[in-house]
């Protein structure tokens, strides 16, 4: 799973340009696991129609685990976020 400590095979930070704007989906965000899953499955439909690399397959089942991984977080860490202005884990 990436995470802050270990970015993972497809860092957002490491591949942007500097100017570049981003968006970042935290776990502790109720509706990131279905956002994720959404890219995904957008994702593979470009990949399936020719408009996207074969190659991108590796994002997008990135992607699903890290959507189920996200649950699983919220799971085991159910409210330790909640009123915190930085995130205490």
């Amino acid at each position: 799973m990436a995470t802050k400590n270990n970015p993972g095979k497809f860092d957002c930070y490491a591949n942007a340009l500097r100017d570049e704007p981003m968006f970042i989906l935290l776990a502790r965000d109720p509706l990131a696991p279905e956002l994720v899953e959404e890219w995904a499955v957008r994702r593979y439909s470009d990949i399936a129609k020719g408009l996207r690399p074969e190659s991108d397959m590796a994002m997008v089942e990135e992607a699903q685990r890290l959507a189920f991984e996200m649950r699983e977080w919220r799971t085991r860490n159910e409210g330790k976020w909640r009123g915190a202005v930085r995130d205490p884990l």
